[in-house]
């Protein structure tokens, strides 16, 4: 009986996902009418979200959300954003980064000021599967980067059949940590086998791209930093745990190299906390992704940032799932998922720093990292970088005996960071930023996204710089001709005045005094023989003053 009902279960499962491959899906199918929470003001962000089928024989589907553009611009332009893991929800960068909202608790939503979809449609993807509320067989998890690369060209052309606008638009990947290992693998096929898709670039955030750079980086970065004393007993065990790690990549490298993982446990557990040489407490430890904080094991890290927890909630409320089209009430959602994890191993995979150089020569590529994050440390980056080959340089080098410089990046009037570029390749420097860079400086990241993707806002202003000017041209206006009739008022006055006291006096030159005399009023007949005397006397001495004026002039 308990078979027959799991064979039900999975028919069902199995013809709601082959059931839009039969009858076609359109995208009032997807669209959210509601949803719970939501600001003032904020209903009139569309957005689109659900399931599309990828290996429909095992269930597999990936789970999408998609957010429209606020503002028209210059060009229409997508950006597809991938978290990292393997196995962690696109959903965190929806609502802990770059997505419209964020929470400031529980039942507490609000516009996120740094949002990245002002002037660019923003699409989320829970993927591989299995990921966030994507759907797999418990039995079907997929293992290697090319399969995950076959199953996101699935899920494109799903996608492009409900969507079809979306070849209309530049098309920037765009994600951070283990996404840099995705995001090359499908620019690569995107370029190679869906050139219908109009791929422009590619941002990558504190990203796992070389392996190798990036397990010999955490020992030097945590002594720079004040995590571990040079030449202590700790350092010596670390540098024991580091030699063992190089040696297992020399025999072959693996993107996830489990003779590596003691380096950054060590560290992590029984380095200095916040940047102070104390004797670690029992059970503490320093976040990976923020050595400034401290955290408990074994999460370390993992629970970071707080808002996480308000994020798990809204996305496990029924009314929410049903919102976004998940109607399978077994369906919880998590923020990284350990069976996707466990079997994610990318053992047979080549690491993706091999792909850079042949995108290079076809679209640009920014690499961004933030200053405190140790997990994917700025360090490797660099490191991966200086020792590069790509467009016929090495690193930042000119190839003329100097080398690129490391500009200071303002924003707002503040040093940002640093930026330096060579050949296609734009790298950044965020200071005072975590693992996770939107997070902590949205709106400087969003300033990034815009100096990248060129956005023109002079020729083609957005529709809040064009209301603006239209209300500033109607004001001012409005002024100039209020001003305009008090003038024209004003002459009027004068030129009536003038006309009375030539008629009054055609002979006399009309002067101020004149005129006020002419209009000053008259004294009663009671008070006249008494200031006769004075008014005479004061018309005498006015009468020579004018004339002295006159002649003097």
């Amino acid at each position: 009986m308990h078979s027959l009902s799991s064979m039900v279960t999975k028919l069902f499962i199995f013809f709601s996902i082959i059931a839009p491959l039969t009858f076609g899906l359109q995208a009032t199918d997807f669209y959210v009418h509601d949803l719970p929470l939501l600001p003032k003001g904020a209903s009139s962000i569309r957005m689109h979200a659900g399931l599309l089928p990828v290996n429909p024989q095992h269930n597999g589907s990936l789970f999408f959300w998609h957010f429209d553009k606020k503002y028209a611009s210059d060009k229409l332009r997508t950006v597809i954003w991938l978290n990292g893991g393997p196995g962690c929800s696109s959903s965190i960068g929806a609502w802990m980064e770059i997505g419209p909202f964020r929470f400031q608790d529980q039942n507490t939503m609000i516009e996120n000021d740094g949002s990245w979809h002002l002037y660019t449609n923003l699409l989320f993807v829970d993927q591989p599967v299995g990921t966030g509320f994507s759907t797999i067989d418990t039995d079907s998890f997929i293992h290697e980067l090319d399969e995950m690369t076959n199953q996101f060209l699935s899920f494109l052309d799903q996608y492009i059949k409900v969507f079809p606008e979306l070849l209309e638009n530049d098309i920037y990947l765009a994600g951070e940590s283990f996404a840099g290992q995705y995001i090359p693998y499908i620019a690569k096929a995107i370029l190679e086998q869906r050139s219908a898709l109009k791929l422009r670039g590619l941002l990558i955030g504190n990203g796992l791209i070389d392996p190798v750079t990036i397990y010999k980086s955490y020992l030097p970065f945590a002594v720079a930093n004040n995590l571990i004393i040079k030449n202590s007993n700790l350092y010596d065990r670390i540098n024991i745990e580091v030699k063992q790690c190089e040696e297992a990549l020399s025999k072959q490298v693996h993107i996830l190299e489990e003779a590596c993982y003691p380096i950054l446990q060590e560290i992590v557990e029984n380095g200095a906390m916040n940047n102070h040489h104390k004797k670690n407490q029992e059970g503490r430890c320093f976040n990976m992704y923020d050595i400034r904080l401290d955290d408990t094991i074994p999460e370390c890290g993992r629970n970071w940032p707080p808002e996480l927890k308000y994020v798990t909630s809204y996305l496990r409320r029924q009314d929410v799932k049903s919102s976004i089209h998940i109607n399978d009430k077994k369906v919880i959602w998590t923020q990284c998922s350990s069976s996707v994890q466990n079997t994610f191993t990318a053992s047979h995979s080549k690491p993706s720093i091999i792909l850079l150089p042949d995108l290079l020569q076809q679209i640009p590529i920014i690499l961004y990292s933030g200053e405190y994050d140790l997990l994917c440390n700025h360090w490797a980056i660099e490191a991966m970088i200086d020792g590069m080959i790509w467009n016929n340089g090495t690193g930042f080098d000119f190839n003329n005996g100097t080398l690129s410089p490391k500009d200071s990046w303002i924003v707002d009037g503040e040093s940002a960071g640093l930026i330096r570029s060579a050949r296609n390749l734009t790298y950044m420097l965020f200071y005072g930023a975590s693992h996770m860079v939107p997070y902590d400086y949205p709106r400087r990241s969003r300033f990034m996204l815009h100096q990248f993707i060129q956005l023109d806002l002079i020729s083609f202003p957005d529709t809040t710089t064009r209301k603006n000017i239209e209300v500033s041209t109607r004001l001012t206006r409005h002024i100039a001709f209020s001003v305009l009739i008090v003038i024209i008022v004003i002459l009027a006055l004068i030129g009536l005045i003038w006309c009375f006291v030539l008629k009054r006096h055609p002979t006399r030159l009309p002067t101020a005094l004149n005129i006020i005399r002419e209009l000053r009023p008259k004294t009663s007949n009671v008070e006249q023989p008494k200031s006769m005397a004075c008014l005479l006397l004061n018309d005498s001495n006015t009468n020579l003053h004018v004339a002295d004026s006159e002649t003097f002039v």
